[in-house]
């Protein structure tokens, strides 16, 4: 796994990111974060590839595309801050820090936002298998997705609909429920049990016949 603050060598320091925040526009979440000097903001002028899965430490411009071969977590070794300026593209995202994207962001499995001292955003719109928020101030568009949950209120189809496609050890008792050929009980996925799952390399979507084992 790649930490973004080793790649700092290839970025430019920031000690003022409000132009960036004049561009994207004061209606955005993410321009308050960007008018405070004390996140240390970088910069990276043009499109940006990652390729492996990153452990995104700072707060980070990507003046361009983002590519990562991977997934991306912003909560390991400490807080991280993404603004994407084009398209991200990448594997799975799991967010506890802010996120901004100023075009697609383009995921083939999971994108998940939690914690709402920080912001999810998308300019355009949100493609994957499943898109699941917990408690995470968010704005975005929908593209092609099996499954979203809402931030707030999700509904009882949202949440049957992703207890379908995903493994039941993402679910708090999910394993032991499976052992007992049992679903889990309706509810949201457990952001720290989708993080354990990503770094551990495992699953979290059901096999096409469903004989998921309650790992």
């Amino acid at each position: 796994m790649l930490t973004t603050s080793d790649w700092r060598a290839r970025f430019d320091r920031l000690p003022d990111a409000g132009a960036y925040a004049e561009r994207i526009g004061r209606h955005t979440n993410i321009a308050d974060y960007l008018d405070d000097s004390g996140y240390g903001w970088y910069v990276h002028h043009g499109d940006l590839v990652v390729p492996e899965d990153l452990d995104h430490d700072v707060a980070l411009i990507v003046d361009g595309d983002l590519v990562v071969h991977g997934f991306v977590d912003d909560y390991v070794s400490r807080i991280g801050m993404l603004v994407v300026l084009g398209d991200l593209v990448l594997r799975d995202l799991v967010s506890w820090g802010s996120v901004y994207v100023g075009g697609d962001l383009r995921a083939e499995g999971m994108v998940c936002g939690y914690y709402n001292d920080f912001t999810f955003e998308v300019a355009g719109a949100v493609h994957g298998r499943a898109l699941v928020l917990d408690d995470k101030s968010a704005s975005y568009g929908t593209g092609e997705l099996e499954v979203g949950i809402d931030s707030y209120d999700p509904t009882k189809e949202q949440l049957r609909a992703a207890r379908e496609i995903l493994v039941p050890q993402l679910y708090d008792g999910g394993a032991k429920r499976a052992r007992e050929g049992r679903l889990p009980k309706l509810g949201r996925p457990s952001y720290r049990r989708i993080c354990r799952r990503l770094h551990a390399g495992k699953p979290l979507f059901r096999s096409a016949d469903r004989a998921d084992r309650a790992e």
